[in-house]
């Protein structure tokens, strides 16, 4: 059977009881921490100017824009809160092929309130969203220079949104081929708006082919022939797309994002983080800071970021911020700080080897970081997975604390609280759409 087929297959037929309970749990952690990233995704400087375009083209008001004062059609709900999610550089990713909940989510709470969906059916259209985007997209396209959270991002937002919709078997096909025909993203729009724009526009895009595909509207259903023109000169092996489909859910590849910059950064300050933390490290004592990483990590050789986006991109200045502060905090990310003579020294002090040799995706090989200071004492630490990934699970005491640190002073504490707690219980929810009153309100 076509991969197309086997996917809608399982899309129409998979309902939220057939769905593992940890599964469920985990999708609701995700759903947590995208909402968190879209509420301070909302308060950047990057979103700004995202704001003014959304506000001329708001449409009917049919739903609330998450963590803004005002409401628009649902699809410049879904296209801003597809911005604000990234803009926070707070999404969640599965590795080595980075997709994310955050084009899933940005779609489905706005779905949520539109439809006025249950707390079952919201938790059911974003596992499904997830699950098929991270199988479709189980293969990086980070050779060929392809952002693969964007690209294959769009199917999620199609398939959540699909299930949503209650498609049928043909419409969740066309649904899938339609989006597949939006597919965009490159690694060269790093540590600028426009990577933030990409996410945007997969969650509006996805949500448009499956209203498409709904009207009628077909799309191309040979998948086969899309990936193989895709990976061409790769080895690859398209039945482990669906292979245990249903039983061994891809959801649980994700890795929790817990630093409001670059993921390819992540395994490097959890390193220099515990080094610190154990050494009790004086950064005036620092010499030099030496780290290995892989040919796309090496994306974020930064020496002299020029913005704040770049900097949110650059290892040198992420690094000179978990030596100089207290911890890591959106505040590091300043023009301030960029100009600041004490963070100048300390990138100067960082040093990127970038091993050509290591495979072309992200967060590739075993990270590498060596410590010198001055008196010539060494620390070093390897890391394969950033904390937070599936060999290090976070607890849900640590999803609540960072969905509370990122949240603080955007919303009242009374409406965090209960916010993260209906989150967390969206199950016993009969309308999702009344979490964002919480945010909103």
């Amino acid at each position: 059977m076509a991969i197309a087929d086997v996917i809608s297959k399982f899309i129409l037929e998979t309902n939220y009881e057939d769905i593992p309970a940890k599964t469920i749990e985990f999708t609701k952690e995700l759903a947590l921490k995208t909402m968190a990233g879209m509420i301070a995704g909302s308060k950047t400087e990057s979103t700004k100017k995202i704001i003014e375009y959304a506000k001329m083209n708001l449409g009917a008001p049919e739903v609330g824009v998450i963590g803004c004062d005002f409401k628009s059609s649902l699809e410049t709900a879904i296209f801003v809160n597809g911005y604000t999610s990234h803009a926070a550089e707070l999404e969640d990713d599965q590795f080595p092929s980075a997709t994310s909940d955050i084009t899933v989510f940005p779609v489905t709470f706005a779905l949520a309130e539109r439809l006025h969906l249950t707390g079952e059916q919201f938790l059911e259209a974003s596992a499904l969203g997830l699950e098929v985007m991270n199988r479709l997209g189980m293969y990086s396209l980070t050779p060929i220079g392809v952002t693969d959270l964007p690209f294959y991002g769009v199917i999620g937002a199609a398939v959540a949104t699909a299930k949503a919709l209650s498609l049928d078997h043909e419409q969740i096909k066309s649904a899938i081929g339609i989006a597949i025909g939006r597919a965009g993203g490159y690694i060269s729009n790093f540590g600028t708006d426009a990577h933030y724009l990409e996410s945007a526009i997969a969650c509006r895009d996805g949500y448009l082919a499956a209203v498409f595909a709904k009207n009628g509207m077909t799309g191309g259903t040979n998948i086969e022939q899309w990936l193989t023109n895709l990976l061409q000169g790769r080895d690859y092996d398209l039945s482990q797309i669906t292979n245990g489909l249903g039983e061994t859910w891809f959801i649980h590849n994700i890795w929790i994002k817990k630093y409001p910059c670059c993921f390819l950064t992540h395994r490097q300050i959890d390193m220099l983080r515990q080094i610190k933390k154990e050494k009790n490290i004086d950064p005036k004592d620092v010499d030099l800071i030496q780290l290995e990483v892989g040919p796309i990590d090496g994306t974020c050789d930064r020496p002299n970021p020029v913005d704040i986006e770049d900097s949110r991109f650059s290892l040198q200045h992420i690094l000179s911020g978990v030596l100089l502060e207290e911890d890591m905090h959106y505040g590091i990310f300043s023009e301030a700080k960029i100009a600041d003579e004490r963070y100048q020294q300390m990138r100067s002090r960082v040093k990127v080897k970038i091993n050509e040799d290591w495979p072309r995706e992200f967060n590739s090989g075993i990270a590498h970081l060596t410590l010198t200071l001055k008196n010539g004492e060494q620390h070093e630490m390897r890391l394969k997975q950033a904390f937070g990934g599936p060999e290090s699970p976070l607890k849900r005491e640590e999803h609540i604390d960072i969905f509370k640190l990122y949240t603080a002073g955007k919303l009242p504490d009374e409406n965090i609280r209960d916010l993260y707690e209906s989150i967390l219980s969206l199950e016993n929810l009969s309308d999702v759409g009344r979490v964002i009153d919480f945010v909103n309100n």
